[in-house]
Formats: structure tokens, C-alpha cells, sequence
């Protein structure tokens, strides 16, 4: 069933999610097999790289990371970010709660997490993150009553990354370092929140 929260639209599990800003559509559809290709190419463009530290990203390796979490409930929701229809980027929400040591590592209590990129150049620096995070942000509070608010973890050094945070009413409560093996996660991380509206 699709609801509506100022201009956002979306539709519980599995729908699509949309928000106009900046005069482009934003959308958060499901992530396919389909969409592997994408991802590939994305996490290899060098401004992704220099964030998503996972090396270099292959068609088997984002088949071995992203395929469980394609088509079966998975603690994972992801979705591809599009713009005016193209798609530019992804977005995944989760709740911290089933993942326990990134729980104990970002140490908020009762929280969701989400983990995004804009891995096409050409849609960088436009509002397109701001608006996908807004967008996964208010659908990770719809699909996790049990949750508080929902954090998102950039390097502290990740300017873009921070001000898309913060256009999508995040607020920053604290920058330190998190007990964390991956690499991505490597330096101080800047820990923002955006609460449940009251």
C-alpha cells in the first residue's frame, strides 16, 4: 500500500520510492540481478573507489555480496538510486540490531543504518544523494517500527558524503574511530543520526 509524507511517495517492501528535488525525479527501485552490471562499473569509478574500499569490484564478487540480498528477505534492503529514470547509483537500509558488531561498533542505540553511492559521475553534486538518502532514511523508519532513528557512517574526511547527509536532515553526533574490519570503515568515521519525527 503507497503512502505519502510531504513529497515523498512510497510503497512498503518491495515498491518504489520517489521524491522530486532539484527538478529531477528521484527513485529508489529494488535491486535486481539485472542491475550487477551497474554495479560493477560504479564501484570502480575512481571517486567511488576512493570511499568504498572494497577493491576492485567484479561480476563475481558483487554476485557473491549482493545476490543474497536479491529476490528473498534479507536483513539488507537494497535499491538502485534513479534519476529522471536512469539509474545512477545505490542505497541499502538495514537494521542494526541484526548485525551485531556494527551495532557495538557505532554504539546508537535502537538504529537503522543505510549505505550509499552515486557511482555515475555525470549525477554528483546535483541533490541526487541528498534526496535517494531522504528517501531510504523515511522508508527504513516505515519498515522498522522497533527503530529510533537512522545513522549513516561516511569517513570523516568525506566532505560530499556529509553535506548530502546533512541536506537530508541528518545531524552529526560525533566523529571517532569504529572497531570495524572493513576496510571502507578505515580512519575516523563521521556518525550522523536522523531521529523518528516525534
Amino acid at each position: 500500500m503507497a503512502w505519502q509524507s510531504g513529497t515523498t511517495k512510497m510503497a512498503r517492501r518491495g515498491g518504489v520510492c520517489s521524491e522530486r528535488l532539484t527538478g529531477v525525479d528521484v527513485t529508489l527501485t529494488p535491486l535486481t540481478e539485472d542491475h550487477f552490471p551497474l554495479l560493477v562499473r560504479w564501484l570502480n569509478e575512481p571517486h567511488v573507489q576512493a570511499w568504498w574500499r572494497d577493491g576492485t569490484a567484479t561480476t563475481e564478487s558483487i554476485r557473491a555480496k549482493y545476490g543474497p540480498r536479491v529476490g528473498a528477505e534479507s536483513a539488507t534492503e537494497c535499491f538502485v538510486i534513479e534519476a529522471g529514470g536512469v539509474p545512477v547509483g545505490l542505497i541499502q537500509h538495514y537494521r542494526h540490531a541484526d548485525y551485531a558488531e556494527w551495532d557495538a561498533a557505532v554504539g546508537v542505540p535502537a538504529a537503522a543504518g543505510t549505505d550509499y553511492l552515486v557511482g555515475d559521475p555525470a549525477y554528483t553534486g546535483k541533490g541526487v544523494g541528498s534526496a535517494a538518502i531522504a528517501l531510504a532514511a523515511d522508508r527504513a523508519l516505515a519498515t522498522y517500527p522497533d527503530v529510533a532513528c537512522v545513522v549513516a557512517v561516511p569517513q570523516a574526511d568525506n566532505p560530499a558524503s556529509r553535506r548530502a547527509l546533512e541536506k537530508a536532515g541528518f545531524r552529526l553526533q560525533e566523529i571517532r574511530d569504529l572497531d570495524s574490519d572493513d576496510p571502507s570503515d578505515s580512519g575516523p568515521g563521521a556518525i550522523y543520526v536522523k531521529d523518528r519525527p516525534r
